[in-house]
């Protein structure tokens, strides 16, 4: 029901037709699925024996966060695109990423927090919306009409990924090019263009895995590339030349991977490969994952009940509270909430998916949308793929479960922006996908 349809509707008490308003363009599966994490992620912090003091912290910062989130709701999303505004707030990203690196404090070998008075602010948990509205500012003015355009992208997304990298902050980095691929391919990129672009990393990944397999990739690349690869773009003679170049630096990144291996710490390299065999270091680089996988196997369908956990109320489990919290769930409420959780996340995407798609006639309000996507998606499914032991150990939070001020404030934020483009955007009825 529409704005002007209540005020037709005379016989609607005034104080209806305000309420009705005031809920009007909210998504309330957004909303639904946003709680029910959040509560799961408080009954853990609260029942644990180890935690003390942080459930009292992330309450505080849940507070400040839904005010954030009902406030950017409210306001026009576009705001934050605005050439003036969007500038200002890449500027200021930049250099509080410089000043955490400056006069930041340290914590288990990462320079990350940055004291503002009272506040500790984690400056690379608030780049990730800011690169977001940046990326969409960009690509409504420009969007991807060829493979070149993809590159101006990586102008604006270089400088804070660096930045980050520096603090060192895996993560975090990954997340900026898991929202990067996403929204290249939201704004024109195609399937073998994605595949142009991460090939580097596969070849790395298949070099140090088994050569014979990276050599049938690079075959099989080429032979993709040939068939596929923008065949209407390029004149016959550039397309040969560009494919070959590409063959030859996924070449060249497999045998520079030792060298390129050395550019990450040493524990950094230690939780990329032991997800592979944890069972090598099991008190080592493989105990995180073994203990989590202990914890979850052992909770079942039903779990031992809150702060029943023996794995997690044992401290076995490292960063219990953090990034390891889904193996406390797994233990402690089993299956059928971990089932939920999943579920959750999963409705938290499909909605931005859809609200991207309600949105569509304005390219910088979908691309925010799809980015914010890209973000739970990949933090989502990399936490709970490294508890299960299918991904390695990043250093990435559960979003609105992990302990965390400045992650649970930025998340909830980012729903505020989705609620925001809904509210903005009303849909037809045609295109009433899902709610």
């Amino acid at each position: 029901m529409t704005t002007q349809t209540l005020d037709n509707l005379n016989f609607v008490p005034g104080a209806l037709r305000s309420l009705i308003r005031a809920v009007q363009g909210i998504d309330f599966w957004l909303l639904g699925a946003t709680a029910f994490l959040i509560m799961v992620g408080l009954n853990v912090l609260h029942f644990s024996q180890h935690t003390q003091g942080y459930f009292e912290k992330q309450l505080q910062y849940m507070w400040a966060g839904l005010f954030l989130m009902v406030v950017i709701a409210r306001i026009p999303y576009k705001l934050w695109t605005n050439k003036y505004m969007v500038s200002f707030l890449y500027l200021l990203n930049l250099a509080l990423l410089v000043a955490v690196m400056v006069k930041g404090h340290s914590a288990q070998g990462a320079q990350r927090w940055l004291a503002l008075g009272p506040i500790t602010l984690q400056p690379s948990e608030v780049a990730k919306p800011i690169v977001i509205f940046s990326l969409a500012a960009w690509l409504r003015r420009f969007p991807i009409n060829g493979f070149f355009d993809i590159f101006k992208i990586l102008l604006i997304l270089g400088p804070p990924a660096v930045l980050v990298f520096k603090q060192p902050d895996l993560g975090t980095s990954l997340t900026f090019g898991a929202v990067f691929l996403g929204l290249s391919y939201w704004a024109g990129a195609t399937v073998t263009d994605i595949l142009v672009l991460v090939s580097p990393l596969i070849s790395l990944i298949l070099n140090a895995v088994n050569i014979e397999w990276w050599h049938y990739f690079l075959v099989a690349l080429g032979l993709v590339l040939l068939l596929f690869w923008r065949r209407l773009d390029f004149k016959v003679w550039l397309r040969l030349l560009l494919i070959v170049a590409i063959v030859a630096a996924n070449y060249g990144f497999g045998h520079a991977r030792p060298h390129l291996w050395g550019v990450l710490k040493e524990y950094q390299q230690k939780r990329l490969t032991s997800f592979v065999n944890p069972y090598d270091d099991p008190r080592g680089s493989g105990y995180h994952i073994l203990q989590s996988l202990i914890a979850i196997g052992s909770g079942g369908f039903a779990g031992a009940g809150l702060g029943h956990g023996n794995q997690a109320q044992g401290a076995f489990i490292p960063e219990r509270h953090t990034d390891f919290i889904f193996a406390v769930i797994g233990e402690e409420l089993g299956f059928k909430i971990c089932g939920l959780v999943v579920l959750a996340y999963l409705v938290i995407c499909l909605r931005a998916l859809f609200i991207a798609h309600q949105s569509r006639g304005d390219p910088a309000g979908a691309a925010i949308a799809i980015g914010l996507m890209c973000m739970f998606l990949f933090h989502s499914f990399i936490n709970i793929g490294m508890t299960i032991g299918i991904m390695p150990v990043a250093g990435v939070p559960l979003p609105f479960l992990s302990y965390g001020g400045t992650a649970l404030i930025v998340d909830l934020v980012s729903i505020g922006l989705l609620q925001s483009i809904y509210y903005y955007n009303p849909r037809e009825k045609k295109d009433d996908l899902w709610g």
